[in-house]
């Protein structure tokens, strides 16, 4: 009987101490799979080495700048804007431009330089160099300052006929009065208008098509200092 409370109690020993290595062992088992570092998780967390993915500063597409080169008219807001659009330097310049092909044909009549200065500078229809200068350089309601100069041509055109035809006292037939008025009143100042916004649109097409480089950064100190 001693013998047997012996083995027995041997026996109880030896698996309590089979269970309490195992137990540890099972536990480290268990808890190793989420101890183990997950790969896909590994490589989508960034490391402080890893260089960003480079953003796209590159100029954007024909297309892309034809589409972003369209701008909307705002009547309203370029209504209310036109009072110092007006004073532009781009519109005053066209201004003159449009008087002094006028003038020039009024002075020098019949001389090849004023009579191609006066089909493009002061022609109404024909003359539209003052309407690119106001377009492209304008900043704003360009198509507006287009149909103004496109006015002004026909103004100065009406009034250059009639003294033209005073002087060599030769009146204007009746029947082209009406071509007159629509070439000096309708067909002017809507090309005009046409041709200005053309060159306001062109300017933001060069700019989106060839944007201007950022420019370059400071130089580096450390360079500075194995120059010096």
């Amino acid at each position: 009987m001693a013998r047997a409370k012996q083995t027995g109690r041997s026996e109880a020993r030896r698996r309590y101490r089979q269970a309490s290595t195992v137990a540890p062992e099972g536990e480290i088992e268990t808890a190793s799979p989420a101890a183990r570092p997950n790969a896909s998780t590994a490589k989508a967390t960034p490391r402080p080495n890893d260089r960003p993915n480079p953003v796209s500063a590159g100029r954007p597409g024909f297309m892309s700048a034809v589409r972003g080169a369209y701008h909307p008219a705002h009547i309203r807001e370029d209504l209310r804007a036109l009072p110092k659009l007006l004073t532009h330097w781009s519109f005053l310049v066209s201004v003159v431009l449009v008087l002094g092909g006028a003038a020039g044909q009024l002075i020098l009549p019949n001389y090849t330089g004023t009579e191609f200065a006066w089909q493009l500078l002061a022609l109404p229809g024909s003359a539209l160099a003052p309407q690119l200068v106001a377009g492209f350089f304008a900043p704003r309601a360009s198509y507006l300052l287009g149909f103004i100069i496109g006015l002004e041509q026909g103004i100065v055109f009406t009034l250059l006929a009639s003294t033209l035809a005073a002087q060599n006292g030769t009146p204007i037939p009746t029947d082209q009065v009406p071509n007159l008025l629509i070439l000096s009143f309708v067909t002017g100042p809507i090309s005009g208008l046409l041709f200005a916004a053309a060159a306001a649109w062109y300017r933001r097409f060069l700019s989106l098509s060839s944007p201007k480089r950022a420019a370059p950064a400071k130089g580096n100190p450390q360079k500075r200092a194995a120059r010096r």
